[in-house]
């Protein structure tokens, strides 16, 4: 059992430096796309470079910190990396991009190891975790896109940040393998059926477009609805059961986010539902790779990518509102089919509901 000390001070820096690396990656970003440091053509390239390498590389990075048992050193590399981005901005915006995008990747790694082990398979505190990063890539953007992003009080929070990251104490991480009991002909489809949940959530989070997010407040209101979505998400499920809280949350958001377009109040709650559903998944899958938390990490990331992909090029224009609505309720199937088999098959790998 870790100690509530512990938890509660893990969960409050890591949650702080999430917000933080992902605000000033995104504002890098958009101060590029603000000054017209490249044009279009090459900026377009450099939002593939940065989210293939933040995103997609987080798998093989993962392997490695899991093979050191380093999370701490991660997190704080990845986190020098996403300070030294800023400067290179106006210098290089490849290399401002590439350190950005190693360095948010890093970070995710070694954060999410540690709140993966701060209540052992349970959802609650990775949920916290990752909720945060939302807010900070809304602000980043905004800033950026407004030209107003000064990164100075940014890097020398998130350098603070990284301070204390190194003093304070870290959980014991599970790392000892332990014989995983369960019926393994159906271990990599639960796998499988997660990550695509994953994956189909991530290209409806880009693919819906809502008229009324060019209202400053209200894009404000949206984006805490998606922060507290994912921060309570993983609670509510831990305290309710995850097939209950997280296939009911994903089946009500799709009627709430196809008549989102015209309202407000049902577009934001439709949100705050459809990302409950996220600690959820991402546990279940390190769950079945015990052990290997770094790794089960990026992969969900991986997924992450390859749904949010289709969507640079457009292809959701191609989506009705209803098709976009049925792709909601596949998501909850594939997601009720996998949590079902999950309980039934590996009993031993989650805590008791």
């Amino acid at each position: 059992m870790v100690e509530k000390r512990v938890i509660a001070n893990n969960l409050v820096v890591y949650s702080i430096s999430h917000a933080l690396v992902d605000l000033i990656c995104a504002g890098a970003l958009f101060t590029i796309y603000f000054n017209k440091l490249v044009n279009p053509q090459v900026l377009f390239v450099l939002v593939i470079v940065y989210n293939v390498l933040a995103f997609a590389f987080q798998a093989p990075f993962g392997l490695w910190i899991d093979k050191l048992r380093k999370p701490v050193f991660s997190a704080v590399f990845g986190s020098i990396l996403v300070i030294l981005s800023p400067m290179f901005i106006f210098i290089s915006p490849l290399t401002a991009v590439i350190l950005a995008g190693v360095g948010n990747a890093f970070f995710h790694i070694g954060g999410g190891i540690i709140s993966l082990n701060l209540q052992p398979k349970k959802a609650t505190m990775p949920g916290i975790f990752v909720a945060p990063g939302a807010l900070g890539l809304a602000i980043g953007i905004y800033l950026g896109k407004a030209g107003i992003f000064y990164p100075g009080y940014f890097i020398l929070a998130l350098g603070a940040m990284c301070i204390l990251m190194l003093k304070i104490k870290m959980p014991l991480l599970e790392y000892n393998k332990k014989k995983i009991e369960g019926d393994f002909r159906y271990f990599e489809l639960i796998i499988i059926l997660l990550l695509f949940s994953i994956s189909i959530r991530a290209f409806i989070g880009f693919a819906t477009v809502f008229p009324w997010k060019s209202n400053l407040l209200l894009l404000a209101l949206l984006t805490f609805a998606v922060v507290l979505g994912k921060g309570l998400g993983g609670f509510f499920g831990d305290k309710f059961g995850w097939v209950k809280v997280s296939v009911t949350a994903l089946l009500l958001s799709a009627p709430l986010i196809y008549f989102g377009k015209e309202s407000v109040f049902l577009g934001i709650l439709g949100m705050f539902l459809f990302n409950m559903t996220m600690p959820v998944t991402l546990v279940g899958v390190s769950n079945m790779l015990h052990g290997r938390f770094g790794f089960a990490f990026g992969l969900t990331t991986l997924a992450l990518i390859i749904g949010v992909y289709p969507t640079y090029f457009d292809v959701h224009k191609y989506f009705s509102s209803g098709l976009l609505f049925f792709i909601i309720i596949l998501s909850a199937l594939t997601l009720f089919i996998g949590l079902k088999l999950y309980f039934k098959k590996f009993p031993e790998m989650h805590y008791k509901e």
